[in-house]
């Protein structure tokens, strides 16, 4: 079996794409849900831009106060992101896909 981590992550297509076929197959494929699955899409894209800064600067990063003095703070981006993993969970709730309803080949997101 290979190592997980050496898995490649879905394509954001492919997200897209799978989250329209579950609900294509759902028969709830309406103009409203799929506007949601669009502003789930754009959620997808911040986490990635706060995966990316919580890689490159950390939990939390050394700065400069007003004052000049060193100080270390926490990355906002932290709390951020599970902000914004909560919202995405929830378009996917109010969807009904769940992992009970989800195909094969996307379970890393859903």
């Amino acid at each position: 079996m290979p190592d997980k981590s050496s898995k490649r992550a879905p394509s954001r297509a492919s997200i897209k794409k799978s989250l329209e076929d579950q609900l294509w197959k759902k028969g709830a494929s309406i103009e409203c849900f799929e506007d949601m699955i669009c502003d789930y899409m754009a959620l997808y894209d911040i986490k990635k831009k706060l995966t990316s800064d919580i890689r490159k600067r950390g939990v939390s990063y050394e700065t400069t106060s007003a004052s000049g003095y060193p100080i270390v703070k926490q990355n906002q981006s932290v709390k951020d992101l599970v902000a914004v993993n909560k919202q995405m969970l929830m378009i996917l709730e109010k969807l009904k896909l769940t992992t009970d309803t989800a195909d094969a080949g996307c379970d890393d997101e859903l």
